[in-house]
């Protein structure tokens, strides 16, 4: 039976976990690892090896048998991992793995956006402003994008108290929470939307010369 939610003690298995995100999305129902094969981009019996070998980790649980098909579920709706189970610096399976794949992600989308606007390609945009608190507003992009979902790229350092900061990221989060609620409806393309909050400033040592900064790299094109 599937459970609420599961703590993960072992760091293979929050590693596998980790990196097998968008496979194990794949049994959010029973399902049986030759249904989900094309989805998931491997040959069946990869996918029935993934499957046997997540649910040897405890991440899958097998409900049932039928004609010879097994059909496997996600152990729980939701895992919790422990910090010191899967720490950030390890390379495998931490928060820089997950920063490394949004990265590789992103460079994948911005090349397919960038190729497909041609020689009507949109300008970078870098605004300044003397005034604490306030960065010059950036123009929106004049041209409609050639791709359907045309990556975006933005980045705003200021000062900001420690309320204003933690304010500020829990807005942005809440409009992903609203995203994710919804999001299930809609039928359409894979996305990936993240969203990056640190202190410091882009230029690798934290340094702030200026008031503030806003940057703009967006293919999203005029309204």
């Amino acid at each position: 039976m599937q459970a609420e939610v599961q703590r993960i003690a072992d760091a293979s298995t929050a590693r596998a976990l980790r990196q097998n995100v968008a496979f194990l999305t794949l049994f959010m129902e029973p399902r049986s690892p030759s249904e989900i094969a094309a989805s998931a981009g491997m040959a069946a019996n990869l996918a029935h090896h993934h499957a046997r070998k997540l649910e040897g980790l405890g991440l899958l649980v097998e409900v049932r048998r039928e004609g010879g098909r097994v059909f496997y579920q996600l152990a729980a709706r939701k895992f919790r991992v422990p910090w010191t189970v899967l720490p950030p610096i390890d390379p495998e399976g931490g928060e820089a793995l997950t920063l490394r794949q949004i990265t590789e992600n992103f460079y994948r989308a911005y090349e397919r956006s960038f190729l497909t606007l041609g020689s009507e390609g949109e300008e970078a945009v870098f605004g300044f402003s003397d005034t604490p608190g306030e960065a010059q507003a950036l123009p929106k992009p004049t041209s409609r994008p050639l791709e359907s979902h045309p990556s975006h790229l933005e980045a705003l350092t200021l000062r900001l108290t420690p309320e204003r900061y933690r304010t500020l990221v829990r807005d942005l989060s809440r409009l992903l929470e609203d995203a994710a609620t919804g999001g299930l409806k809609d039928q359409g393309q894979v996305c990936t939307i993240a969203v990056l909050a640190s202190c410091g400033a882009l230029d690798g040592e934290g340094k702030f010369v200026g008031r503030t900064s806003h940057t703009i790299s967006s293919f999203l094109g005029a309204d």
